[in-house]
Order: C-alpha cells, then structure tokens, then sequence
C-alpha cells in the first residue's frame, strides 16, 4: 500500500528568499529518491510562512529505506534549521479517497488537517467520504484526497533505516484533506457549498481543524 509522508516547516518571513531556495534543493534531492511515487511542494499563503511537503512512497519498505537520506522532515533539519522557527512536524498516512478533474490546472490549493480520538476519527471519515463524494461538492475542484494517519515525534538526530515507526492508520485520529482550485472563484464556491459547510461543522465539533492556505511550487 502506498504511504503517504506530510511534512509541515514554519519559516521566519524575514529569511523567504533563503528558505525557498533551500526548500527546492530539498524537493530536487526527494523527487530523485528509490521508491519515490510522486512529491508535491507547497507554500503557504497564510500570514506566517510555512511550507508543506507531500511525499508517495511505493509501500513503508520503500520508505523505511529512504529514511537516512530522503526523509523530508530530517533534511529540512539538516539544510533549513537556522531558517525554522520550531521543528519541522510530519505526519505518515494513507489514502481513502481521490479526485481528480484533468482538464483543471491547480493555481491554489488547503490543507485541512484534523486532529481527533480514534473513536471519533472512525466516524468522523465515513461521512467526510461521503460528502466528499458528492458531484455537486467535486465539480468545483481540479484534485484532492482524503488521508489518514498518525504523528511522526519530531527528530533532531539524523533517522535511520532501522528505526521502527507505527504508519498504521487503524488505531490514528489524523485526517488530511487537500483540496485544490483552478481559480478564486471556484474555491469560493466549494467554501459556500453546504457539503463542505457541513464537514467543517462536524469535524470542528469532534475535534480540531487546521486550515493551511496554499500554493503550489
């Protein structure tokens, strides 16, 4: 099964034009990766900086083998760490859903992230599927999943092929969504819908949501 890695960096405004640079030296060095599915590099167009970072890996062999010199979270460690204002954060999951509308080209893009108890997650997911899954909440979008996941504690030593990580998303109460836009328009739409109204009401009731606005790179 394919393992999804998010990771998330926070940035000093002050410092963007070095951060970007060493941001796409990361992403070059990461697409090039044994066992690399598909990586997706994000800004974000919130008021404090932050990049995100979506990784595809073929399954968690190939990445459990590209720890020691792919791993995004430790290379922005070890190439950003006097341009971070906290440790990067990184997620491992897996997708339940995607979408994608071929003749839209993506110019933004949010990362909804939810934090809940894993007995509310369970429930929480069947009826974001489902609303998700509706065509009057897709057609306004160019891509977008659905993933879950558990927490990667923050390193601040160099990772190792043989460290043992739970990416099992059974017992996890971590929902990603990324949801994606040809134009301002379109996203304000999708924001109105009451599809989506109705996810963010009921997952904010269940638990925590973080809205990151985004660009691509």
């Amino acid at each position: 099964m394919e393992l999804l890695v998010v990771s998330l960096a926070h940035t000093p405004g002050s410092r963007d034009v070095d951060v970007l640079a060493r941001i796409r030296l990361i992403a070059d060095a990461v697409r090039n990766a044994p066992g690399m599915v598909e990586s997706r590099f994000y800004r974000g167009r919130g008021k404090a900086p932050y990049y995100l970072a979506l990784t595809t890996w073929d399954d968690e062999e190939s990445w459990q083998r590209a720890l020691e010199r792919h791993n995004p979270g430790q290379l922005l460690l070890e190439h950003c760490a006097d341009l971070l204002t906290a440790p990067p954060e990184q997620w491992l999951m897996h997708y339940l859903w995607g979408y994608s509308r071929s003749t839209a080209t993506t110019t933004m893009a949010a990362a909804h992230l939810a934090t809940l108890s894993p007995a509310q997650a369970d429930a929480t997911q069947q009826e974001w599927l489902r609303r998700l899954r509706q065509q009057s909440l897709q057609s306004t979008l160019s891509f977008s999943f659905l993933a879950r996941g558990t927490h990667e504690p923050p390193k601040t030593t160099p990772a190792t092929p043989t460290e043992s990580q739970d990416t099992s998303s059974a017992s996890s109460g971590i929902l990603l969504n990324l949801l994606s836009w040809a134009s301002d328009s379109e996203r304000e739409e999708f924001y109105a819908h009451p599809g989506y109204q109705a996810i963010y009401k009921m997952v904010n009731s269940a638990g925590k949501m973080h809205v990151l606005p985004l660009e691509l790179m």
